[in-house]
């Protein structure tokens, strides 16, 4: 009888078990980068002063497989939520007309009546994006090799 014996076996199955944890380790790494870059540029196209970019916060998913940057949640300024005050910058708004008897008897100093958007997210979205998708998948790759060769 013969028999075959192969070595080294039960160290591959043993690295290719715990792959899917690498890897999913490796994209959450990834896009935990990815939203500090891309919140960065947000918070540097919005200008200002700094009300408006310092509620920017960045979301990571729960199982790790996106990053969004978004206004935080139940935060106001100026009374108004966050969030729409970001639309609101993003898009573009109609400049309010006053209503008060008093405010309408004087001049408004309004020269047009919308205010065009900075389109912060979709600039970002267009640049950032497209560069880090390349970048993650090269480096999750990467990640991948060293962890099968037993360097990660």
């Amino acid at each position: 009888m013969q028999s075959v014996e192969i070595s080294g076996l039960k160290e591959v199955q043993k690295k290719l078990e715990g792959y899917p944890e690498a890897m999913k380790k490796a994209r959450s790494e990834f896009f935990e980068e990815a939203g500090r870059e891309m919140l960065s540029t947000v918070q540097r196209r919005i200008g200002g002063r700094g009300y408006v970019a310092n509620v920017q916060s960045q979301y990571v998913g729960s199982g790790g497989g996106y990053a969004a940057v978004r206004a935080k949640a139940k935060t106001y300024l100026h009374g108004d939520a966050a969030g729409y005050i970001t639309n609101a910058l993003e898009n573009g708004h109609k400049i309010r007309v006053p209503t008060s008897y008093a405010m309408r008897k004087r001049e408004s100093r309004a020269k047009k009546d919308f205010v065009p958007g900075k389109y912060m997210y979709r600039m970002t979205n267009a640049d950032v994006a497209r560069r880090l998708t390349e970048e993650g998948a090269k480096e999750i790759e990467k990640k991948a090799m060293a962890y099968l060769e037993g360097n990660g």
